[in-house]
């Protein structure tokens, strides 16, 4: 979806963003705020639909109707605490979500009409104003319990799940193997974005909230899982993410110059833009290809175009129309002159001791899967080669397999560890969620699997029977409705949980 202006609207849709010309040579950020008298004006359109199908369509529950309710008003500290209920992560899903695919302003009724209400650009005035401000108060938490949690694995789904945890009153420990926490959040995502300051302030708002953090420690190879609970932790949970790269098998991929893409964001990324800057690993060259066609792709590539300056091509098997990324981030790539080669698929990597040159496959669609989605495969005789300074596959990710390797947990598909529907794994006190489980996911799809998983916890903690279990939903929007906040009812402390 191209964001053109609309004379009814704001500003352009579905953002307003920065000049592609001066924003290819720089990591700032694309996307560009709303003045307080826009995001009131958009905040305004809002139904404050009795059915609220945007919250419906949020895997973490997020009160885009009390949140829209108290914008449009200009009560701005009453929409942050209304949205960070269930949202630890507020500045970071306001810009990581694809909001209009399939999430919250898909849903938006409005949509139907002329134009979704851009919902995350106000929740990004949201949580930008309080972060500039910290005139945050600590969501409310539960009497401090006995009980303590060990989580491994600090991105998106650990930190969501902690918050909630530290929240119910529990001691929270999270063990992050790299020395950032954040996940694919802050290795993966660039900082034009996702700026890393944000991010950094909101785990550390999180941490203020009691939650300990121990970067630097691998769980399975530093400390044993079982250690874990023999050393105090009365439950464990796993959200260690998606790691396991998808191999490719095609002849020359071992050749120098062909590179890991999510190893190359992580490099660019983990410690830091700048560190990098002063020590580049990578001689990317003048020619570069992108291997691909999800998000992680367009990331590759407009990174790869941002530090060599150079001709970026993505090549992806299959259409345009098949394409799984973001439309928006496609339109921003193309906007940055990152070019597309579609239904080409690389036959093998050529080169004498250095990457030279890729023979590609011309592809054509064929007959459609069980899925529905239609088959690809090579036409005869149509091969052609594309010279190239360095090529990044970006082709997909599978579970992070290591810890369950390591502790003998039973697995599932793609060596993902296996949970049943309370979230447990096969050792006792042990629970799993988020992209471990699933495979690659998007950053609030884990946050809402690690909130899920943590209620579990919390119930299995404090000895909930089944038959006692609401789910997250209902909690907040039963126990703790719309309407009783705006008929300013108060509840005693304590009385309710924490949704």
């Amino acid at each position: 979806m191209s964001a053109q202006a609309n004379p009814d609207r704001v500003g352009p849709f579905p953002f307003p963003k920065s000049d592609p010309e001066k924003r290819n040579k720089d990591f700032s950020e694309v996307q560009q705020p709303y003045t307080l008298e826009q995001v009131m004006e958009e905040a305004k359109r809002c139904l404050l639909c009795g059915t609220p199908v945007c919250i419906d369509a949020c895997p973490v529950q997020m009160d885009v109707r009390g949140m829209c309710e108290s914008v449009s008003r200009g009560d701005m500290n009453t929409a942050f605490h209304r949205i960070r209920e269930t949202n630890a992560l507020l500045g970071v899903t306001a810009r990581c979500c694809p909001q209009l695919q399939g999430l919250c302003e898909d849903a938006c009724v409005m949509r139907w009409s002329g134009q979704a209400i851009s919902i995350g650009m106000i929740q990004k005035f949201v949580s930008d104003r309080e972060r500039e401000q910290e005139t945050h108060v600590d969501p409310e938490a539960m009497p401090d319990s006995v009980k303590r949690v060990a989580i491994v694995g600090g991105g998106p789904a650990g930190i969501a799940a902690a918050s909630l945890l530290r929240r119910y009153g529990h001691s929270v420990t999270v063990y992050e193997e790299l020395h950032w926490a954040g996940g694919t959040a802050w290795y993966g995502i660039p900082d034009y974005h996702l700026p890393k300051e944000v991010l950094e302030y909101e785990i550390q708002r999180v941490q203020s909230e009691g939650v300990e953090i121990k970067t630097g420690v691998k769980v399975g190879k530093d400390i044993k899982l079982s250690d874990l609970l023999s050393e105090g932790a009365d439950a464990v949970l796993i959200t260690t993410g998606s790691k396991d790269l998808v191999k490719l098998d095609t002849p020359g991929s071992d050749l120098p110059g062909v590179y890991d893409g999510y190893q190359f964001l992580e490099d660019v990324f983990a410690g830091g833009l700048e560190s990098y800057l002063k020590n580049p690993r990578y001689d990317l060259g003048s020619d570069i290809l992108v291997i691909g066609g999800g998000d992680t792709a367009l990331d590759c590539s407009r990174t790869a175009k941002r530090l060599s300056g150079g001709n970026v091509t993505i090549v992806y098997r299959r259409t345009e129309k098949e394409i799984p990324s973001d439309s928006i981030m496609l339109d921003e790539a193309k906007e940055e002159g990152i070019q597309f080669k579609f239904l080409t698929d690389p036959k093998s990597f050529n080169g004498q001791n250095k990457l030279a040159s890729v023979t590609m496959n011309t592809m054509k669609l064929s007959e459609p899967d069980e899925t529905g989605r239609k088959n690809v495969e090579p036409v005869p005789g149509k091969e052609f080669e594309m010279k190239c300074s360095a090529v990044l596959l970006a082709i997909g990710r599978g579970p992070n397999s290591f810890l369950q390797k390591e502790s003998g947990l039973k697995t599932g598909k793609k060596n993902s560890i296996a949970v049943d529907d309370h979230f447990r794994t096969s050792m006792n006190s042990v629970f799993a969620a988020g992209d471990v489980t699933t495979g690659e996911t998007l950053v609030v799809k884990a946050m809402g699997s690690g909130r899920n998983a943590a209620q579990r916890v919390h119930e299995f903690l404090s000895g909930i029977d089944d038959s006692m279990h609401v789910s997250l939903y209902e909690q907040y929007f039963v126990k703790r409705s719309f309407e009783d906040m705006m008929a300013g009812k108060e509840e005693e402390p304590g009385n309710v949980p924490p949704p």
